[in-house]
């Protein structure tokens, strides 16, 4: 299978283009020079349509990662803009190919929570993909609008459109398993983002799911993520603590379960994540 990766030179990009070349035959749309010894690549700005639609031709599938992975060391307008008008740019080039499969990297932060200018609470746990969507950020609110961007071109050109919505990935690498003891030690700081997170494979895991399952028909959203969250806490214990308005239930939450419900994830791509915060952090 041909499979077109933008932003696969990034950090999370390098991991899915390595895994799946194993089996495809991949090429990186990115600014920045792909990692060593990966040479099918093409040089792009996903905010110019021309050089998309040049680079983008009979490809069977598009995963798209490129864009700004967080709102804090930009301004707001760049972050909306590289985001939602660059989804806009890669859907339409997809498009005007022919290309059948397209897989967003969207965000937990859909929901709103990770950025919040104002206090924000789950309205029920685990956290679904019925929960509302109540973004109050840039980045939030540029991942609302490739999902729905996502679903429009679904419906107009009978692309099968899939939007992941992993929580924080995490990454084997030295400098990163720093930050993450960090994290571990001081997870009071981190309420907002709910101690979400995903090992980076199995989000490779959930992207080649997304790109072999047969086609649903319409535009579907997914929420990925380990099935547990990463401090050593209780999870209705930190629920108790940052979160007292909402109801767990007596006979929920017994251990340090993940507050993100990936079960439709389970049914529908048939993907179960494996590792755990030990896999990253002995």
């Amino acid at each position: 299978m041909k499979i077109l990766v933008t932003g696969g030179s990034g950090l999370v990009g390098r991991y899915v283009v390595r895994e799946l070349a194993r089996d495809h035959d991949v090429t990186v749309i990115d600014l920045r020079n792909p990692f060593e010894g990966y040479s099918r690549f093409t040089r792009a700005n996903i905010l110019s349509l021309s050089s998309l639609t040049k680079a983008v031709d009979d490809f069977d599938a598009v995963v798209h990662l490129a864009g700004i992975a967080h709102p804090l060391n930009d301004p707001p307008e760049r972050v909306f803009q590289v985001n939602t008008v660059g989804t806009f740019n890669v859907l339409e080039a997809a498009a005007l190919a022919g290309v059948r499969r397209f897989v967003f990297m969207s965000s937990e932060s859909v929901l709103g929570f990770a950025f919040a200018k104002t206090r924000m609470w789950p309205e029920y746990i685990p956290l679904d993909e019925e929960h509302p969507l109540r973004p109050q950020d840039a980045y939030g609110l540029s991942k609302v609008s490739g999902e729905l961007l996502c679903a429009s071109y679904a419906r107009t050109y009978g692309m099968q459109t899939i939007s992941l919505r992993p929580p924080w990935i995490w990454v084997p690498e030295d400098k990163e398993i720093a930050t993450y003891r960090t994290l571990i030690s001081e997870y009071e700081k981190w309420h907002k983002n709910l101690w979400g997170w995903i090992h980076v494979l199995d989000v490779v895991e959930a992207i080649k799911k997304a790109i072999d399952v047969p086609a649903f028909g319409t535009h579907e959203a997914f929420f990925i993520s380990a099935k547990e969250q990463w401090t050593k806490i209780p999870t209705k214990e930190l629920l108790k603590q940052f979160y007292p308005e909402v109801k767990v239930p007596a006979d929920a939450l017994t251990g340090r379960e993940s507050l993100f419900n990936t079960s439709k994830a389970a049914s529908l791509l048939g993907f179960q994540p494996t590792r755990s915060v030990h896999d990253i952090v002995a």
